[in-house]
């Protein structure tokens, strides 16, 4: 045997790493063991899917349930647990429990929301760090913390000055040239008007031509009658004149 087989291991505690190291433990079968945790004997083990009577026989001497968890990386060090093989009697003692040795602690684990904290918290103290580097070399430079004392920050003064002062000119005149353009859009809504008034008097006159030109047509068929009535006229004017050249010839002239 090697020197860690005396080592035992905690089913509540151990990793899938601590636990493959068990007879006839795999890897699928280990993540099984950690859900269906937790477990107060080994018996309570068998509710594992996958987990026989007769593979919980072959590691239930190398668990303790009140023991720590042999870190992963540990548990990768040491040999797997040797199983006694079918058909063969041990030894009287040979597998019998071993003095309990000093348990072997699992380094520190931080949680997500811990390592956060940890990583803003380092983020925070280097952004610290680096304005008390700029400041100081600030001051290294100017001899003080005084920024308005520099000709460099003072030109930079005088400029923002000049460029609010333009900023202000041309705030000014976009603000006339939205008056004009709200001008404009009065005017734009005028001459919508004008234009809806002429759409309107281009249907009037378009209504009054069609008039005029029904109107046209009954002139038309008016004149046609006329006509034929003075046709008629003149052919009872003709009838009238013969008839009185016809009364003439036949009355004789009455003399006074």
């Amino acid at each position: 045997m090697s020197e860690h087989e005396d080592l035992l291991i905690n089913p509540n505690t151990a990793s899938i790493g601590a636990l493959t190291r068990l007879p006839g433990i795999g890897e699928v079968l280990a993540q099984r063991i950690i859900e269906a945790r937790s477990y107060s004997q080994a018996e309570e083990m068998l509710r594992v899917s996958g987990l026989g009577e007769a593979t919980l026989a072959r590691f239930s001497s190398f668990l303790d349930f009140e023991g720590d968890v042999i870190p992963e990386e540990k548990a990768e060090e040491i040999e797997p647990l040797r199983e006694v093989p079918e058909g063969k009697e041990l030894e009287p003692g040979s597998l019998s429990r071993p003095p309990r040795r000093k348990p072997i602690r699992e380094r520190a684990v931080y949680s997500r929301e811990e390592m956060l904290w940890w990583i803003v918290g380092a983020a925070v103290i280097s952004v610290a760090l680096s304005v008390i580097l700029s400041l100081s070399i600030l001051v290294g430079i100017n001899r003080t913390l005084d920024f308005g004392r520099h000709a460099t920050v003072r030109q930079l003064t005088s400029d923002l000055a000049t460029i609010e002062v333009d900023l202000r000119d041309v705030s000014s005149r976009i603000e006339a040239i939205g008056r004009r353009i709200e001008a404009v859009e009065g005017l734009s809504g005028r001459v919508t008007g004008v234009e809806r008034e002429i759409s309107l008097l281009h249907e009037e006159v378009r209504g009054s031509l069609d008039e005029m030109s029904s109107i046209r047509s009954l002139v038309d068929g008016l004149s046609g009658q006329v006509s034929n009535l003075s046709e008629r006229v003149g052919v009872f004017d003709s009838f009238l004149h013969g008839l009185r050249e016809l009364l003439a010839g036949i009355t004789p002239a009455t003399t006074p």
